[in-house]
């Protein structure tokens, strides 16, 4: 049986996304036989690796070589990364930037603007990149009610956020509207005051809650510019989205051009303006591809 090794960087100083899109990968290729070790950066991001299937082992517990090894990370230097590589018969980097040139077997960038991005300087046999690559998992589209079903507003600035910057988002949307406002943090966060003081009938904060069924039935999600993006698009969520980590600018800067708000800096009262207009209309779950998962562990799997 082949053995594959999955290393993810997670936690409070890089949130929890790459975990549900690199898990959804692993379970892809579980699916075709592959026997799937999950290594994580930090253990605050266990609870929700242990809640999509796997268990979570610190990275350094990484064995010296690898069957396959697939690896979503943003920290490590492009030297890093390929000695990593290098220890593997078969190699994925998930790159979301193309600004770290690696040697390895195959690039995914799952990105929607990952098309318009130069990947000449990487050392690759594939590119595999933009919306036919989404790394999505299947229950966001399969959960996604229809429209005159939904309510609500989810607002979440990722794992990175106690709360600090999604209160006063949710603040100003409890201001304008009488529709719910739900604000989703991790199991490891413990929310600050400012979030804590707007729990209520209105503002209703979640920890860990099952975030394909959250924003299936919402209206609109606005939050963070990161990975939880193409998860709304794939419930049907209309969304508006900030740039709150240097990595999402790429992304703030490709969404206008599909009728998606978004803004390049955080500012609450903007993002909770903008959310309010794009409540209604706009582009769904059309935007990205479901079943790329599988797709890409095929393509791996036939050099496996």
């Amino acid at each position: 049986m082949t053995q594959a090794s999955i290393i993810i960087e997670c936690g409070k100083k890089s949130g929890l996304g790459r975990v549900r899109r690199t898990l959804t990968l692993a379970r892809a290729f579980v699916a075709q036989g592959v026997a799937c070790d999950v290594f994580v950066t930090s253990g605050e991001g266990s609870d929700l690796v242990n809640a999509m299937g796997f268990t979570a082992r610190p990275v350094a517990e990484l064995p010296a070589t690898h069957d396959l090894l697939i690896m979503d990370t943003c920290s490590f230097s492009a030297e890093e990364v390929s000695a990593i590589c290098a220890t593997a018969r078969i190699s994925c980097v998930i790159d979301d930037l193309a600004e770290r040139p690696v040697t390895c077997d195959f690039v995914i960038n799952p990105n929607l603007y990952a098309l318009d991005l130069d990947y000449s300087a990487y050392k690759a046999q594939e590119i595999l990149r933009g919306p036919s690559y989404s790394l999505i998992d299947d229950v966001f589209f399969e959960n996604a009610k229809p429209q005159d079903a939904r309510r609500g507003y989810v607002v979440s600035f990722g794992g990175t956020d106690d709360g600090s910057l999604a209160a006063p988002v949710a603040a100003g949307l409890a201001a304008q509207t009488d529709e719910p406002i739900y604000v989703p943090i991790p199991a490891y966060q413990e929310p600050c005051a400012a979030l804590l003081a707007l729990d209520g009938d209105k503002v209703k904060i979640l920890r860990a809650p099952d975030m394909a069924a959250l924003l299936g039935g919402a209206r609109t999600y606005v939050g963070a510019a990161g990975a939880t993006v193409l998860e709304a698009l794939a419930a049907g969520c209309q969304v508006c989205a900030a740039a709150t980590q240097a990595d999402q600018h790429l992304n703030v800067g490709f969404l206008p051009t599909m009728g998606v708000a978004a803004l390049d800096a955080f500012d609450a009262p903007q993002i909770s303006a903008l959310a309010l207009q794009h409540s209604t209309g706009g582009v769904q779950a059309a935007a990205v591809s479901r079943g790329a998962a599988t797709s890409i562990a095929q393509q791996v799997g036939a050099r496996a």
